[in-house]
């Protein structure tokens, strides 16, 4: 045992030596990514209303045209419509033109007869255009409302028919009751038209759900910080001699517990830095309370289970750069592999953009990647909201990702 603790006292030892070079790597990185957060902030704050998509509607004036604009005014008014679009009536010839300059985002043709062709039955389609390049997420959000709209206009249309169907059979002869449940029917359809509680619910997603917008990007760069300022450890983590494994396993000092002081002893430096940052964050936040709108911080009991936090996401993350660093054994390699398994990694758990916004194939396989595990901490380090179940979490991944890097070394010491 003794041996195993001077083993590990030197571990700390060594990684504590290389302070400045992994502060003077994080600071260079911080810069970095700070300074892009600002970039995509200064111009997302300058472009709010550019990035609205300019919807042209073209449809007949002499058809029904009552109705149609009595229609996009009530949509235009709804916000979940307005934060995405912008309506605008347009000639079918100035919204192609539009459209082919760049004044257009979508074009929507109303074919002539719509209203007619629902209340009969006949459904004509509304056909939207998109420029042949320019689309993004805005656009396919708003595909995603013209199909959610699609879906409730037919399941209203199936609701009316099945009535008329119901009331012809049973009350032929009775048109005042029929008139009284078709506007009862009418009624229904349109107080979850209208009731947008139907629909959504107000949660708290500062403290409990979720994040800010603010804070998703901060936790990003967090993230992107920890991951690339591994690099300069690489010689930290790499064991090269198998010789010296071999000695030290004959001493009682296995791989595993070789992997888990490497990690430990890094871990540590992080840990103590980043401690520091946040007992100087909650003190400078008494003088600027703006802080903790981001660092969500309320009470010494916040600070300590942050603090707890940070210790476990450090060696989790350390502990996913030390595998990947294990499982490549050329040094170029490995910072290259660590780039790209990082990047694709936090991409398809959602940690770069939201996940709301990926395929749904890439949705569900991020979130069986440790990245998942590890953003998600992070927020709630951020909103000192740790869920207990979450922690555990992280560290049962730290401890499966040092047990493989611990069989990778092993089996590589057995080869030769």
């Amino acid at each position: 045992m003794k041996k195993k603790l001077e083993y590990l006292r030197l571990q700390i030892i060594s990684s504590f030596t290389w302070v400045p070079k992994i502060i003077l790597v994080s600071l260079i990185l911080a810069i970095i990514i700070g300074a892009a957060a600002y970039g995509i902030s200064a111009y997302t704050s300058n472009s709010d209303d550019s990035s609205l998509l300019k919807v042209a509607i073209v449809y007949d004036d002499n058809d029904n045209s009552k109705y149609i604009r009595q229609a996009m005014s009530l949509i235009a008014d709804e916000e979940s419509v307005s934060e995405v679009c912008s309506l605008v009536e347009m000639d079918e010839e100035s919204a192609l033109t539009g459209l082919k300059d760049g004044t257009v985002d979508v074009v929507v043709l109303i074919p002539k007869g719509l209203i007619r062709s629902i209340m009969n039955g006949q459904n004509k389609t509304i056909e939207m255009i998109f420029p042949s390049v320019g689309v993004n997420n805005s656009s396919y959000i708003y595909q995603e409302m013209i199909n959610a709209g699609t879906s409730v206009v037919s399941t209203a249309e199936a609701g009316v028919y099945s009535m008329d169907d119901v009331l012809n059979a049973l009350f032929s002869g009775q048109k005042d009751k029929q008139t009284e449940l078709e506007n009862k029917l009418s009624e229904i359809y349109f107080s979850y038209g209208l009731d947008r509680s139907i629909y959504f619910s107000v949660t708290d997603v500062s403290k409990t759900e979720g994040l800010s917008t603010t804070q998703f990007y901060i936790a990003t760069g967090f993230m992107l910080l920890l991951l690339f300022s591994g690099i300069v450890c690489e010689k930290l983590f790499v064991v090269n001699n198998n010789s010296l494994t071999r000695v030290l396993r004959i001493a009682g000092i296995k791989e595993g517990y070789i992997s888990f002081s490497r990690i430990m002893g890094i871990c540590l430096v992080y840990t103590g830095f980043f401690w520091l940052v946040c007992i100087f964050l909650g003190i400078v936040g008494l003088r600027f309370p703006a802080i903790f709108n981001y660092y969500e911080l309320s009470s010494h009991l916040d600070l300590i289970t942050s603090l707890i936090g940070l210790f476990v996401i450090n060696y989790a993350i350390l502990s996913f750069i030390f595998f990947i660093f294990i499982l490549i054994d050329n040094t170029i390699y490995k910072v290259i592999g660590l780039f790209i398994i990082g990047i694709v990694c936090m991409y398809m758990s959602g940690c770069i953009i939201p996940s709301s916004l990926l395929p749904n194939a890439v949705r569900i396989i991020g979130n069986f990647l440790p990245t998942y595990y590890f953003f998600r901490l992070i927020g709630q380090i951020m909103t000192t909201n740790i869920n207990p179940i979450l922690l555990f979490e992280n560290v049962l991944i730290a401890v499966v990702l040092t047990s493989l890097a611990s069989l990778v070394l092993k089996l590589r010491v057995r080869r030769e």
